[in-house]
């Protein structure tokens, strides 16, 4: 955050710099304009004493001669030699001759010379034409360039805040990875507890079960005890009664012995159903205790079967857990690599952006055509849309003109049916006649004509029926070929569609690189204010030699100190590695709630089957 600061504050000076040093640039512009209208005045001042000084030589030379001509003429007019055999005389025609024709010759040459400033001076006006237009698409172009650089400093805020978020994104996946981590450790030793107090229980139910095999093993013996023991009571029935009917047989007399005999016997008869009785007793108590042990076990199945279920739920739920942290660690690497192909592009755009200056008015030019194409498809993909809403129109009239030749086929059929039923009718009257002869009262007597009739119509009817159903099946082939057309039509609109769909797409990625090559301007802002100082400099090796030392002014510092802290601030701002985000990861942990144990019902059992065992068994 600090640094954010830092940067906004040094953005914020930067941008408050800039009049100023637009301010500064135009001063030295101007400055560099008075001094290049010095240079050149300087040079037009050159070349006239250069011309005068060839003027003077010129002259110098001719009064040389004329001197040398003149002593001549004084030294012959002394000797008394005459003008006409004078040599002086002929030198000083030839000298005239000679300047004459040196005066044409330069007569000449200066009009070529004009000839050639004239040609120069068209050619010069139309190549200020040319960089009047020039500097006004170049203002246009700065205009651009002022409104690109606005353009590309927001969209380097947006990448700030989208680098931000993913930082963000990556922080909370990681922090969410920690805590699904931290979850699923504090799972895993909730699960491991819960194992193991199942497995304890699990020990303590084959206990039991092991105890309810021991009771119905002595509940076996006590009912096989039993079985003896009625056979036994049955047995010594039979044998007290046979016993007691040979004594009455054989000994009457002993009666005193005989009551008492059966006093014995009853009182025998007491005890033993006083054993029966304990032993249903018993008996009873077992089987009670049998349907207790029967319930225990139910109610033991069902909470081994709960805690099976339990078993698989945790199971599941520590494979839910794998497959959270396998999909939080599937989403980690995908920002990763989400951040990884964002400084990708972020190194393949400052790459492009040495190169993309020269391309911006190529991508001007591509974005124009991708939105005239993407205009052309959208106009072709409503014309695709309206011939497909066409081919729809004529497919729902073909259906119906099929369904019409349906019904047609159907009338056709239903008179055909009628028409047979006619002949059909007409075929078993011929056939009554025949048989029955012309005097029975069920047959119906024609005459011929009207036989005649009648089968012509059924012919006729059934003709017509028969061209009916192939009007129909012609009509219902024409509509099949029709729908299909239709169809082929429909399908031909969709595919037209589509690839105009795929020729928008193509276009609007199109654009979407055209303005991207515009992301190139800010390279083409540093060119051009190097090119302002190049200039400066060029100015300055002018007016060093002009020589006019008084005119000398200082290089402001100002600009280009901005734009070196400019560029150092849009470049901290580009580089993604100098941007240090707060780790809070420690405050994403989320908090891991323990799930509460289910209380079972098997110490429950256990103390009833306790209970149960402290009775004594009888």
């Amino acid at each position: 955050m600090q640094k954010r600061k830092l940067l906004q504050l040094e953005l914020e000076r930067v941008q408050a710099e800039i009049p100023e040093c637009k301010k500064k640039s135009e001063a030295a512009e101007e400055i560099r304009a008075q001094v290049l209208k010095e240079l050149d005045r300087t040079k037009i001042i050159i070349e006239e004493l250069k011309l005068n000084l060839e003027k003077a030589q010129m002259g110098e030379a001719q009064a040389k001669q004329d001197l040398e001509v003149a002593q001549m003429r004084v030294k012959e007019m002394e000797q008394g030699i005459s003008s006409e055999s004078s040599v002086a005389a002929k030198t000083r025609v030839e000298l005239a001759k000679a300047r004459h024709e040196a005066a044409v010759v330069e007569l000449k040459k200066v009009k070529s010379e004009l000839q050639t400033l004239q040609g120069e001076y068209v050619s010069l006006v139309s190549e200020r034409d040319f960089a009047t237009r020039q500097a006004e698409d170049a203002t246009s172009g700065l205009k651009e360039i002022e409104m690109i650089a606005e353009e590309l400093t927001l969209e380097l805020i947006t990448t700030k805040e989208s680098l931000e978020s993913a930082h963000a994104a990556h922080l909370e996946a990681e922090g969410r990875r920690i805590g699904a981590a931290l979850a699923r450790e504090q799972d895993c030793l909730t699960w491991e507890k819960e194992l193991k107090h199942a497995e304890e229980e699990l020990e303590q139910l084959n206990q039991q079960l092991l105890l309810t095999k021991d009771l119905k093993s002595k509940l076996e013996t006590a009912s096989a005890f039993l079985l003896n023991l009625k056979a036994e009571l049955a047995a010594y029935m039979e044998s007290k009664l046979n016993q007691e009917s040979q004594c009455i047989e054989n000994k009457l007399s002993n009666d005193v012995e005989e009551t008492k005999r059966t006093q014995s016997i009853t009182q025998e008869l007491s005890l033993t159903r006083n054993v029966l009785e304990e032993a249903k007793a018993s008996i009873e108590k077992a089987q009670d205790e049998v349907d207790c042990l029967k319930v225990a076990s139910s109610s033991l199945k069902s909470e081994l079967d709960k805690e099976k279920a339990c078993l698989t739920n945790l199971q599941q739920r520590e494979g839910m857990a794998s497959i959270a942290v396998s999909s939080l660690e599937n989403e980690l690497d995908r920002t990763k690599q989400d951040l990884e192909v964002v400084r990708a592009k972020e190194k393949a755009a400052r790459e492009k952006m040495v190169e993309l200056p020269k391309l911006l008015q190529h991508a001007a030019h591509e974005a124009d055509q991708s939105k005239s194409v993407a205009q052309i498809a959208r106009e072709e993909l409503s014309k695709s849309k309206e011939e497909a809403d066409e081919a729809k129109a004529s497919a729902i009239t073909i259906e119906i003109r099929l369904h019409a030749a349906m019904k047609e086929i159907e009338a056709a059929r239903s008179s055909e049916r009628m028409a047979l039923v006619a002949i059909k009718a007409l075929q078993e009257s011929e056939q009554a006649a025949s048989i029955c002869g012309a005097d029975s009262p069920h047959s119906v007597t024609l005459p011929l004509d009207e036989y005649h009739n009648l089968s012509k119509r059924a012919h006729e009817a059934e003709e017509l029926a028969h061209e009916r159903i192939a009007a129909a099946i012609a009509q219902i082939d024409v509509a099949k070929q029709s729908e299909v057309k239709s169809l082929e039509r429909l399908d031909d609109a969709y595919g037209e569609t589509r690839d105009r769909k795929e020729a928008l797409k193509v276009a609007t990625e199109k654009a979407e690189k055209a303005n991207e090559g515009k992301l190139g301007a800010e390279q083409g802002l540093r060119k051009w204010r190097a090119e302002n100082e190049q200039r400066r400099r060029a100015g300055e090796t002018a007016k060093d030699l002009v020589d006019r030392p008084q005119e000398t002014f200082e290089q402001p510092s100002g600009p280009g100190s901005s734009t070196k802290e400019e560029s150092d601030a849009v470049h901290s701002m580009m580089d993604p590695k100098s941007y240090v985000p707060e780790d809070n990861s420690d405050n994403d942990v989320p908090k891991v709630k323990t799930r509460k144990k289910k209380k079972s019902l098997v110490p429950k059992i256990v103390l009833f089957l306790a209970r149960e065992k402290s009775q004594p068994f009888k």
